[in-house]
């Protein structure tokens, strides 16, 4: 190639990327694109169906997991089209790093650039189907880290699956969400960023991608 010929490194000398790995990356570079488009709310998606709980509701009521919760769900409140907690209503269970850590980077990013978005999605699944805040959090997050799933996995529940406990903080899970937020996807933009916007291309070399 034109541009490894003119680098002051030996050819001989690079560890050129196998073959192999450029599939691998344009999947993985994929995976990322989509899972950035998942969290983005249904209002906003011109032209492309989702399944949102409004919808899921209409055709299977959601169950929940626990059957003994008795409080007050949040009221809609016709006047400012919002959705209001009760007085019976509890705090948020956990914050932002909780939802990173159960349902990924997109959660996080709704409840930090979104808190409104994210709250009215919690309060309203809520009123659908009289879970606790901790439960609702627990299924809005699954949600915004992949709606689809979450929607397919809610109408097997309606009828008669186990339902899963979307609150509980999987250590295996967390320790997954971490090792990808902190190395996997530097790593994928850093060859994202030097296969578009250097004259390497897909001639990069593992000493080019840790050569910041």
């Amino acid at each position: 190639m034109t541009t490894m010929a003119s680098s002051n490194i030996p050819i001989s000398t690079r560890r050129c990327l196998p073959a192999a790995f450029i599939p691998l990356l344009l999947l993985a570079i994929s995976t990322l694109t989509s899972n950035a488009f998942a969290f983005t709310p249904s209002h906003n998606r011109p032209h492309v169906h989702v399944v949102t709980t409004t919808t899921l509701a209409a055709q299977l009521k959601p169950a929940r997991l626990d059957t003994s919760y008795n409080k007050k769900p949040p009221i809609f409140n016709p006047k400012t089209s919002q959705w209001e907690p009760s007085p019976e209503t509890e705090p948020p269970p956990y914050g932002p790093i909780g939802s990173f850590l159960r349902g990924g980077p997109s959660p996080f990013l709704v409840r930090i650039l979104q808190p409104s978005q994210y709250d009215q999605a919690v309060f309203k699944y809520m009123a659908q189907t009289s879970c606790s805040r901790a439960e609702a959090q627990g299924n809005m997050d699954a949600y915004f880290n992949n709606a689809a799933d979450w929607a397919y996995q809610k109408q097997e529940e309606a009828r008669g699956r186990p339902v899963v406990d979307y609150t509980e903080l999987r250590p295996a899970q967390a320790v997954k969400v971490v090792t990808w937020a902190a190395f996997v996807t530097p790593f994928l933009g850093r060859c994202a960023y030097l296969i578009a916007f250097t004259d390497k291309g897909w001639g990069i070399s593992l000493d080019d991608i840790l050569n910041f």
